[in-house]
């Protein structure tokens, strides 16, 4: 990825960042996006639970994404 870009594969990063942020509302996500979010937040430390409410998701969905992403939380 290039230094200052705002895509990677399709994914807006600004979109992620301020989903990951957890100011203000949401963005609306792809699927990919909302993975990505999965990524970060748990790589962060943060619960399926606090991930799950911020993307709308259930928690029991972040953690099926986190198993097959290969992520331990």
């Amino acid at each position: 990825m290039l230094p200052g870009a705002t895509w990677d594969k399709g994914i807006d990063l600004i979109a992620v960042e301020r989903a990951v942020s957890c100011r203000g509302v949401c963005p609306d996500l792809t699927d990919e996006e909302q993975r990505r979010v999965v990524l970060v937040m748990t790589e962060a430390g943060q619960g399926a639970e606090v991930i799950g409410a911020r993307l709308g998701l259930a928690s029991r969905t972040v953690s099926r994404w986190r198993g097959e992403m290969g992520l331990t939380p």
